[in-house]
Formats: structure tokens, sequence, C-alpha cells
């Protein structure tokens, strides 16, 4: 069975591309077989980070009519047996919904066992919580849902858990948790995205003194063992 990430939360800024690079970080490090998209045409970190390494393609995720198709290759790749990882822009669920019931993709995936993963990043906020139960009313049972607690926006949850409401639907729809890890070291982040580094090059880098390659070799383990506690990639 072949599956789709989908990695999204539709605010902006709350570390959608970040926990997309970590996962193709994971599945490079695990050698796990996988093809990764970028479909955000405004800043595709992913494509310019990951495109030579890692092969990332672009898809085009838009509700205009002649990019009706530009995203068909995300579930192509699928089709071809490879787990595919998507980054999403923010504010794209419109276009998202319209390209998956323009073509019936749920209803496809289901006759050519295609699971469709949706990853919801969040910083806890009340917006970003609001926008969380609304996917969940959009796609139900017919996706499995992620919902990423990234500790490295904020390390207080309490409003996630103290939503009895959301929480009660979080268990029921059997959304998997994964609670993101803080990246600790915020002027060797910044050097890793000011030279566009994988994570692969940023443990090796002599840019890096150090500790600041110990520091990444730290956030991936961390990070790795989120994913594997969750069970997040265990169709691979």
């Amino acid at each position: 069975m072949a599956d789709i990430h989908l990695f999204g939360g539709e605010k902006g800024g709350v570390g959608k591309s970040f926990v997309c690079r970590t996962a193709i970080a994971y599945h490079l490090d695990r050698e796990i077989d996988f093809v990764p998209f970028d479909s955000d045409r405004s800043n595709a970190d992913i494509l310019r980070i990951y495109g030579q390494p890692a092969g990332c393609r672009q898809a085009i995720l838009s509700e205009a009519e002649r990019y009706d198709d530009a995203a068909n290759g995300i579930f192509n790749a699928a089709l071809e047996g490879h787990r595919v990882l998507v980054n999403l822009p923010a504010q794209s669920m419109p276009a998202l919904i319209q390209w998956i019931n323009d073509n019936e993709l749920l209803e496809l995936a289901d006759e050519t066992e295609v699971s469709f993963v949706s990853w919801f990043v969040s910083d806890c906020g009340l917006d970003s919580l609001k926008l969380f139960g609304e996917m969940l009313d959009t796609f139900g049972d017919r996706v499995q849902h992620v919902f990423v607690a990234n500790y490295g926006m904020t390390e207080r949850w309490e409003r996630l858990k103290d939503n009895q409401a959301l929480m009660d639907r979080m268990r029921e729809a059997g959304v998997k948790l994964v609670k993101f890890p803080k990246f600790v070291g915020r002027a060797v982040r910044d050097k890793i995205d000011e030279q566009s580094l994988t994570f692969e090059a940023a443990k090796a880098s002599d840019e890096l003194d150090p500790i600041g390659r110990q520091g990444v070799k730290s956030f991936l383990r961390k990070s790795f063992e989120q994913f594997d506690a969750a069970g997040v990639f265990t169709n691979g």
C-alpha cells in the first residue's frame, strides 16, 4: 500500500516546512523509498533544499482552472508504489479540497489501495485548533489524521489539553499525536536555512561548530523517536 502524506496546518509560520524537512530526513536515514513534492509556490523551501539531493518535484495546488491537473503528479507517484511527502503552503485547504473532490481521489484511493495521511502542524493558537477541527469535519475518518504539537513554537499546550470536545474528537477519529521537539540553537538553524543545507549536509558541515553539528544530530534523533512512537510511518 502506498500513502500520501500532506504536511499542512493552514496557518503560516507554524513550522509546516520544517516538519516536512524532518520527515524527509527520516526517510533518507531509514532508506525508505519516497518521493517529495513541494506545492508552495511563494516559498518553496523543500524544492530549494531537497530538489537535487532527494529529487523533490513541484506540484501546484490552485483553484484556478488552468492548474486543475497541476497536482496530479502527487497521486500518480503513489500509484507507482512510492510513499509521497507533500509540503503544503498556508491557506491551501480550499485548493486541496477542490483537487481531491473534483478528481474523486478518495474514491480512487479506495480502489487503488492508496491512503491519505493529513499532517496538521499547530502552534496551539485558538485559530490553529479551530482550523484543525474544520479539517476533521472535512475529511472525517476517510484519511489518517496526524496532529503535530510543535514544541519549537510553544511549550504551553494547556489550550489543547483543556479543550475536552476537541480531545474527544481526536480520540474518536484515531488521530495520531506527534510532539515535535524544539531545535535548540537559533543561530545554527538560521545558518542551515540561509545556506539551504539539508539536515544530512548540516551534520557534517564545517560551517557549523561541533556543538552545532551535535545539535542537529540530537534534534533528528528526538524527532525520529517521536515519529516512531506515534507510528506515523508504519506502512513503510
